[in-house]
């Protein structure tokens, strides 16, 4: 059984230190006006922690001093997250990414944060830098793994971005997401020297620092964002788009990717196909082709493999499977 801490603040306690207790060390939960959102924290040996976040807010967002210096790594599974950093402008973690931070108690990267889509699901393995290396040089020290290394290699500015050996990072991952409740704690252990490990061989041609954007960028990027959900069957182009937010078509492609995860157009491919899917369902006195046509295409032909390219059937599939 979990323990569940709820409140204001509570999500700090991931990097109070110190605590000594089994494998699972309890529930965080904390909700406001914009929605609400859990961690599930995991003490994984003297030091070292896994958390699975799901978030589902605007922001949990409250300035914090850190005590001890820590290595954060996080992996985002779904959704996004919005860093505020010194001198103005945003960064952000998307779906896939993989993002090595480092907190210093004598200084602050972070300035804010938000959760632009108001979904958030990851994962974070925090490590505090002298404890933690005194776990592995104790537990593990056949690995030689050193944290101030990883450190001095990676966070040169306080935080990389991990954009290649996207496969190494997938199986890391998938695996810590679907773990067996049984074998948590060793598996933690585990994974924990495995990631790590695969983080001392990287050299600068591995990561890149996160794209930097302005407020005004993100924001106005995000109603781009929000205005496709709303109008999926829209014929508004990218240019369009850009012309219609005030944004250039570069700094909207490229803001849009690290919200969305995926290149705007793909996108804009995915959420039409989803609406028409919808459409094969619950209009069924509308032809294919007619669906097609709303969708923009007026070749069936042509809308039927867009459609499954996206959904994987053809809609003549779909629409028999599903109504």
């Amino acid at each position: 059984m979990f323990d569940v801490t709820r409140g204001a603040g509570t999500f700090h306690n991931i990097y109070k230190t110190g605590i000594e207790t089994e494998t699972a060390v309890g529930v965080l939960h904390e909700g406001n006006e914009s929605g609400e959102g859990t961690m599930r924290r995991f003490e994984v040996a003297p030091g070292i922690q896994i958390t699975y976040n799901d978030l589902k807010m605007d922001s949990c967002f409250r300035p914090i001093r850190f005590e001890k210096n820590f290595l954060q790594i996080n992996h985002c599974l779904e959704g996004c997250y919005e860093c505020e950093l010194e001198g103005g402008s945003v960064s952000f973690l998307g779906e896939g990414d993989l993002c090595v931070d480092y907190l210093s108690k004598d200084k602050q990267i972070f300035l804010g944060s938000h959760i632009p889509l108001k979904k958030y699901r990851g994962v974070t393995v925090l490590l505090e830098m002298e404890t933690a290396q005194q776990t592995l040089d104790q537990g593990f020290q056949q690995a030689h793994i050193c944290l101030e290394q990883i450190r001095d290699r990676l966070c040169t500015d306080g935080r990389s971005l991990i954009i290649r050996s996207k496969h190494e990072i997938d199986h890391i991952f998938s695996e810590l997401y679907s773990v067996d409740e049984r074998i948590q704690g060793p598996y933690f252990w585990i994974k924990s020297i495995e990631l790590l490990l695969f983080l001392s061989l990287l050299d600068g041609s591995a990561v890149c620092r996160p794209q930097q954007f302005s407020v005004d960028i993100s924001k106005q990027t995000q109603k781009v964002y929000q205005y496709i959900i709303e109008n999926p069957f829209c014929r508004d182009t990218i240019q369009d788009l850009s012309y219609m937010f005030g944004l250039s078509e570069s700094s909207l492609k490229r803001c849009f990717k690290s919200i969305s995860g995926a290149p705007i157009g793909t996108f804009i491919k995915e959420k039409r196909m989803e609406a028409a899917a919808e459409m094969l369902i619950y209009e069924p006195t509308l032809s294919i082709g007619e669906i097609g046509n709303t969708a923009g295409y007026e070749n069936q032909s042509k809308f039927s493999a867009a459609f499954k390219s996206v959904i994987g059937v053809t809609p003549q599939v779909y629409r028999h499977k599903y109504r």
